[in-house]
């Protein structure tokens, strides 16, 4: 098990003092229930990691990451942007720390017809996010295409993919459309559903396929296993590091957020480094 209190992401923290804004998109191949899920346990993690966390929706399906606010639909920011309103509209809070929002209620194409008009979502969306703040984002490709805002398209890239044969297939064809539309970038994988060995080897087999065909490297972010106590946290409302955090899921959420924590965290050293 990692301690995330004595870790090396910790250290660098301190370090490296405030932190710029992490823009993470989740491209998923697993179905809209369980990617929900595991969105709203993976930002209780990363709060207890000692993290803020926005989920953003941006998927325009009616069961993205939006549909699990308790209250009604708010505005999207993208609505705000062309009123030119407040961006915390847009937000409705779900538990300590994690906050949900929509970016748009219609593909962006259809809005963003001025670079006015896309530079002002961009305005509402570091606006909803400031500094130090993980943004999770829900992404649907075959809905909208949300890399059209730089934030975005200059975030990091995680793929969610369970073990059958047709996810997997999906997972890799995302990939391959988000390299045809922005170059190449690293991806990171995440397994749902499968054991660490299995889990590893999906990993293997599209980071050869990725290697080989579009020259993109595809890192192991984790695995998340079957596990009951997922469905019992759900039942009681909680997040299942909170509800069980001895739980095989628990255990597993809590080192991938360690992981993407270190992640951007080498990304943002490097950075310092080059500014020097």
């Amino acid at each position: 098990m990692l301690d995330l209190s004595n870790d090396q992401a910790a250290g660098l923290r301190r370090i490296l003092g405030a932190r710029k804004s992490r823009y993470v998109s989740v491209l998923t191949a697993i179905a809209p229930s369980q990617k929900n899920v595991l969105l709203l346990n993976l930002a209780a993690a990363l709060v207890r990691a000692g993290n803020e966390v926005q989920l953003l929706d941006a998927s325009l399906n009616a069961d993205g990451i939006a549909s699990c606010a308790a209250q009604p639909p708010t505005p999207s920011l993208c609505q705000l942007a062309l009123r030119q309103g407040d961006s915390q509209q847009a937000v409705q809070p779900h538990g300590p720390g994690v906050r949900i929002a929509r970016l748009t209620h219609r593909p962006l194409g259809e809005l963003l017809a001025r670079p006015e008009d896309s530079a002002r979502l961009s305005q509402q969306l570091q606006a909803l996010s400031p500094d130090g703040q993980f943004c999770l984002v829900d992404t649907d490709l075959q809905r909208d295409n949300p890399f059209v805002l730089p934030e975005l398209a200059q975030g990091e890239m995680v793929v969610l993919t369970s073990s059958t044969a047709d996810s997997i297939k999906h997972a890799y064809a995302q990939i391959k459309a988000l390299h045809g539309q922005l170059g190449r970038r690293q991806f990171l994988l995440m397994v749902v559903g499968a054991t660490l060995a299995q889990a590893e080897k999906i990993q293997q087999n599209i980071a050869q396929a990725a290697n080989q065909y579009l020259a993109v490297p595809v890192r192991f972010l984790g695995s998340i296993p079957n596990d009951e106590h997922l469905g019992r946290a759900l039942q009681l409302g909680r997040p299942v590091v909170e509800a069980f955090p001895m739980a095989s899921a628990s255990v597993a959420l809590r080192e991938v957020a360690a992981r993407l924590l270190n992640v951007g965290l080498s990304q943002q050293t490097a950075a310092s480094l080059l500014e020097r």
